[in-house]
């Protein structure tokens, strides 16, 4: 009975000791996950500490994937900002784009409005010069099991031919296919790009395993005849069955009368390569060639802008004819006493005062792409003035690219128009009676009362030219001829006429070809 009680109170003081114990790890658990949350933050902040020091001296390769860390360990809207910041500096600015856009959500969801307006003043800062490339994938080159990589990412087929922001610098694009040679190119995009890169069909790989077929797929039947009797394969040969492991009556060189070999002895076996390297270079042959990758921009091709205009024309012709003129005459001093002159085109012009109204027509652009980001031809600028008059005008036209902005110089030559009030007609005398005439180089043409037209159609030829700016609205690169850009022009232009000056502010919308 003694050692009874003395088990018991032995197996009493071990429960005591585990409900101890028990305790304690509990304990240190909790007291674990009740720091390890406060150890994660203090890592935090060091990192971003240590960020934002190598950020300010210049070592942004040292500084971004610190500041990255310290957000991962600690997602707040602060280490956010520092990332983007960090990424846009270091070039990055597709990475850094998004990184503005997730700021201002989180932004939002914290109810702080002032950061959320920074974020996205920033993002919308970037978003004008962000690159942009298109993974083209025709018909011809969907084969099945095609996978499309960006830098070694795969692009969801969803996702092709379609314009993606991207970080400027050089990028890998590749292609595989099962039974068929892979395929890269290496693309180099800048600020404000928008290239397109065509994935052409991938050429088959002689040397990859055959697909299966149906007939190698199904049982095969046994021959009626004896093995000797077959003509070229037999069902089987040296331990290889009909339908075994791809082996057969359609297999690759395996014959009825041994281990590999056709029933026409090794000169058939030897000769089943050569067939099989002939067959996979016609199978090259009939593949349609690559499809070059498509540019918006490309250099060498012509580029076609056509587009509706509008505006308005300002004309400060002071002189001119109106067409009737010989219907007057004028009269001035000469030895013999006066003398009545009648009027002409020559001797005689009409006064106007300054004409504005506004015009719509049209403008046209057709050029060579220098390079990728130049681009020379010829412009034309064409519209009907409300209120009577016209703009006829073409020349020289000279454009360069600087992110989503064209901006050029045009030189202008053509035929201005302008239904203008009438001040007057004056003649014309000639310089040996000056001196008769009080040193007057010209007199007003005495008119009936009321005969003078009150407007009238003076026209002239313009010399000048035009500063073009151009803002890209949409970049639809693609690989068709409908590859181009939707841009708003603005073409502030300045011309002098035979008699004065001719103003125009036309913009126009239209849609350039490249």
């Amino acid at each position: 009975m003694r050692s009874f009680r003395l088990g018991g109170r032995s197996q009493d003081a071990a429960r005591r000791a585990l409900r101890s114990s028990a305790r304690a790890a509990g304990l240190a658990l909790a007291l674990a996950l009740a720091v390890s949350p406060g150890v994660a933050f203090a890592q935090a902040e060091a990192l971003l500490d240590e960020g934002k020091q190598l950020m300010k001296k210049g070592k942004l390769a040292e500084a971004c994937p610190k500041i990255e860390e310290s957000y991962r360990l600690s997602p707040r809207s602060a280490t956010l900002l520092a990332l983007a910041t960090c990424h846009e500096k270091q070039g990055k600015i597709a990475t850094a784009w998004v990184e503005y856009i997730d700021l201002g959500a989180a932004a939002r969801k914290e109810g702080n409005k002032r950061l959320e307006a920074d974020a996205k003043a920033r993002g919308a800062k970037l978003e004008l010069r962000l690159p942009r490339l298109t993974l083209n994938v025709p018909r011809a080159a969907a084969v099945e099991g095609l996978e499309v990589t960006l830098d070694g990412t795969p692009v969801d087929g969803a996702a092709w031919g379609q314009a993606r922001p991207i970080d400027p610098g050089q990028h890998k694009v590749s292609a595989s296919a099962p039974g068929r040679k892979r395929w890269e190119q290496t693309v180099t995009i800048k600020r404000g790009d928008r290239k397109a890169v065509t994935v052409p069909a991938l050429a088959r790989d002689a040397s990859a395993a055959p697909e299966p077929t149906p007939a190698a797929e199904a049982p095969a039947k046994e021959p009626p005849a004896p093995v000797a009797a077959a003509p070229d394969r037999g069902a089987a040969g040296a331990g290889k069955g009909a339908g075994g492991a791809g082996k057969g009556a359609g297999g690759a060189g395996k014959g009825a009368g041994g281990a590999g070999k056709g029933a026409d002895g090794p000169e058939a076996a030897a000769a089943e390569p050569e067939t099989a390297a002939a067959s996979a270079e016609a199978a090259a042959a009939e593949e349609p060639a690559p499809t070059p990758g498509a540019s918006p921009r490309h250099a060498g091709t012509f580029v076609i802008e056509a587009g509706a205009a509008g505006g308005a024309l300002i004309g400060l012709i002071d002189a001119g004819s109106f067409g009737n003129l010989s219907s007057y005459s004028y009269s001035y001093n000469v030895p013999e006493g006066e003398l009545i002159a009648p009027c002409n085109d020559d001797v005689c012009h009409a006064g106007f005062d300054p004409a504005i109204g506004p015009f719509a027509g049209g403008q046209a652009f057709v050029g060579l792409a220098l390079s990728e980001e130049l681009h020379l031809g010829i412009r034309a600028l064409g519209g009907y003035r409300f209120g009577g008059g016209y703009l006829a005008v073409g020349g020289p036209s000279l454009s360069m690219r600087f992110g989503r902005l064209w901006l050029g110089l045009s030189g202008l030559a053509g035929a201005v128009g302008q239904n203008a009030k009438v001040t007057g007609v004056k003649g014309e005398i000639p310089s040996e009676m000056v001196d008769l005439n009080h040193g007057r180089t010209e007199v007003e043409v005495t008119a009936r009362e009321g005969s003078l037209p009150e407007t009238a159609l003076v026209e002239t030829l313009a010399f000048g030219g035009s500063v073009d700016v151009s803002l890209v609205l949409a970049d639809l690169p693609s690989s068709s001829w409908t590859s181009g850009a939707l841009l708003l022009t603005v073409s502030p232009t300045f011309m002098k006429g035979l008699d004065g000056f001719v103003l125009v502010a036309p913009a126009s919308l239209g849609y350039r070809f490249y």
